[in-house]
């Protein structure tokens, strides 16, 4: 069901059927519904329709299920439409208030992810941090999943700190966005921000991070396994280079 296109009729349009809630300061209206499968005659309950700053105003309305997650033994649909992008800590901030809502795992068709290009002077040259991620076996950047009121920022500076002890300030004017699909449907977007290398000791979080280097531009374009990695790569080079060194 993540990612198809359903018909869903609204529950109810008065105001005790709607839920609010709020995040990163946008306000959104849930209402429950139910729907029919397409290709079937199974009646989908417990759907949740998601819509920004008012209801959707209709009885039935066209929408994609963006998410779904179990709440006290029954499935649940998270839906909005195609122009409303949805992510995890999304739907738990905005339904912390619904029901006691306070699934355990929800599986999104969109995830984000949040970390840094962390970069240091070294002898005259610029150098970059690679880590080496235990579970996937690749180099990258220091990243992690967003949590419940945070901004990217925020995701950032805590992502880091956790695997590599550090304690950034991302620099103002960069931020850049890599978009990749790791489980088929699923879209994975991480957003980069820039920071140099504070005054401390890289301690990293080992049941995480394997190990970590630190890499000139050639090497570390050798290093990286994936395109993605290697385009913010040259994008912090490229930004790093006319802003801090001309």
């Amino acid at each position: 069901m993540l990612g198809n296109m359903i018909n869903v009729r609204i529950n109810g349009s008065d105001r005790s059927s709607i839920h609010t809630g709020s995040y990163c300061g946008r306000d959104y209206a849930v209402q429950s519904g139910v729907s029919s499968d397409e290709g079937s005659h199974n009646v989908l309950h417990n759907i949740l329709v998601f819509s920004p700053d008012r209801p959707v105003g209709t009885d039935c309305v066209r929408v994609r299920v963006m998410a779904v997650t179990e709440h006290r033994g029954k499935i649940f649909y998270i839906c909005a439409d195609e122009e409303n992008i949805i992510y995890e800590p999304l739907i738990r901030e905005v339904l912390a208030g619904y029901d006691g809502f306070s699934p355990a795992h929800i599986t999104c068709l969109y995830e984000k992810s949040c970390g840094a290009v962390i970069f240091r002077r070294h002898s005259g040259n610029v150098e970059y941090l690679l880590i080496k991620n235990r579970k996937g076996n690749n180099w990258g950047f220091p990243k992690g999943h967003m949590e419940v009121h945070e901004d990217e920022r925020q995701t950032a500076v805590r992502e880091v700190k956790e695997e590599t002890g550090l304690n950034i300030r991302p620099l103002d004017g960069f931020r850049t966005i890599s978009e990749y699909h790791p489980k088929g449907r699923i879209t994975k977007q991480v957003i980069f921000f820039v920071a140099e290398m504070p005054g401390e000791d890289i301690v990293i979080q080992k049941s995480e991070i394997e190990r970590f280097i630190w890499a000139d531009y050639g090497l570390a374009v050798k290093t990286f396994r994936f395109n993605n990695d290697k385009k913010v790569l040259a994008q912090a080079r490229s930004w790093i280079t006319e802003n801090l060194f001309y």
